[in-house]
């Protein structure tokens, strides 16, 4: 959402020159977008994905017990507080004068 909010930010700053605007939202962009890339495959915080997409049934059976054990024992909320995702609001959003509609002022 940050990155089309950025997007047309920038269109309606540079409405008649496209190539301005597009290289204006890669810069504000560009933290946010080396972060992700950074990322190992799969996913935080190992980047195993074949853990997580198993390919035979026997895999497929596995994750099942080992997820619903994790369920049923709680350990998913520790997981969730130690593992978390950053917030959406440590994204940068610029300012560019958008009007607000009444329903969204309060």
């Amino acid at each position: 959402m940050t990155g089309a909010y950025n997007l047309a930010g920038a269109l309606v700053k540079h409405p008649e020159d496209p190539a301005t605007a597009f290289a204006e939202y890669t810069e504000s962009m560009q933290d946010v977008v080396q972060r992700a890339q950074k990322l190992p495959l799969g996913g935080p915080p190992y980047g195993l994905p074949h853990l997580i997409n198993p390919e035979t049934w026997w895999g497929i059976w596995m994750m099942r017990v080992i997820v619903a054990a994790m369920y049923w024992s709680g350990i998913t909320k520790l997981l969730i507080l130690l593992v978390r995702p950053k917030p959406a609001s440590a994204v940068p959003v610029r300012e560019y004068g958008f009007r607000q509609l009444p329903e969204w002022r309060e």
